[in-house]
């Protein structure tokens, strides 16, 4: 099976080796590429290249521009707005149901929890009021998925970008006042990611003390121009190894998920490997669909009779079996 990263640039990403080392200590057979691409829409075609994909993450530009590409999202990914996480369903339909054709591709947001598991334990004491706010800088998908996190922990947030608009600061609006109601910062900008290490955001170091948190999504560099600039004044700092950790084995625990279709047929025939064959006349047959398609298991309902209004298969559905 083959696993991937979907980006523009990705010269960065410690992705390949964290899957591709899971893989070998797990013994799963599979692997895990990066795939450069220039636009989204070269998206399909290497879909369709590559006939082992079963699932790929997607990083910057493209998670919000790879939604109109899917079938079905997740419900969190759709209040988000962005999705880092896809699986392909390329479905093999047992014998004697029509054949699928190409694949159907399915979004999640695991940036959402592994950012979550990733900054509760760092959570600084809240301000006089009691209160948490946090600036976040960027309006990207990852800033999207970090606003989501941030409201379902109960805390505020204030979006600031290079340019002002309705609901987002501009930097050179952070001015002291800003500040003093904050003690959180987030980056969710690629400034001060590899190779372009000397950059940041461009935001008022000088104001920051011990009770802030600065945490940055970047991970390459280990301490980036932010962190190194925030600690400078007293703040706690973070890179994004821990939440790409996080979301990274989120992950895949949605690419394992299993997929469920149901046919109803006037015969089933389960085929075993030994040869041996289970007949089931008028019955339901509900199958377990494993990542890379076959069918994984197999449950069959029998009917003693046919149920008013309901449209039955007439071909009988042959399903092989593992078992």
């Amino acid at each position: 099976m083959l696993y991937g990263l979907i980006g523009r640039k990705l010269g960065h990403s410690f992705s390949a080796r964290f899957f591709n080392d899971k893989f070998a200590a797990e013994g799963i057979a599979a692997r895990y590429e990066l795939f450069e691409i220039p636009h989204i829409g070269e998206l399909p075609g290497l879909i369709s290249w590559h006939r082992d994909l079963c699932g790929f993450n997607v990083t910057i530009p493209y998670k919000q521009d790879v939604m109109p590409l899917l079938a079905a999202v997740t419900d969190s990914a759709r209040r988000i707005g962005a999705v880092n996480t896809v699986r392909v369903f390329r479905q093999l339909q047992p014998e004697g149901i029509a054949a699928s054709i190409g694949y159907t591709l399915e979004g999640h947001n695991t940036d959402a929890p592994g950012f979550t598991m990733a900054i509760e334990p760092l959570l600084p004491h809240p301000m006089a009021d009691g209160e948490h706010r946090a600036l976040v800088l960027g309006t990207g998908g990852a800033s999207r998925a970090v606003v989501y996190a941030l409201r379902r922990l109960g805390i505020s947030v204030t979006l600031v970008s290079r340019r002002r608009s309705a609901g987002t600061l501009a930097y050179e609006d952070l001015n002291a006042e800003v500040m003093e109601r904050h003690n959180i910062v987030v980056n969710c900008t690629p400034l001060g990611m590899w190779p372009d290490v000397e950059e940041c955001p461009p935001i008022p170091y000088e104001m920051l003390s011990d009770r802030w948190l600065c945490f940055d999504l970047v991970y390459n560099p280990e301490t980036t121009e932010f962190m190194r600039r925030s600690a400078e004044h007293g703040a706690t700092v973070s890179n994004g190894m821990q939440m790409l950790i996080n979301q990274a084995n989120l992950a895949w625990e949605f690419w394992q998920a299993p997929r469920r279709k149901r046919y109803m047929s006037r015969l089933v025939e389960l085929r075993h490997p030994d040869g041996s064959v289970e007949s089931h006349s008028l019955a339901i047959a509900e199958l377990t669909y494993a990542p890379d398609g076959s069918v994984s298991h197999a449950d069959v309902t029998p009917f003693s009779e046919e149920v008013p209004g309901v449209e039955y298969l007439d071909n009988p559905i042959r399903i092989d079996l593992p078992y």
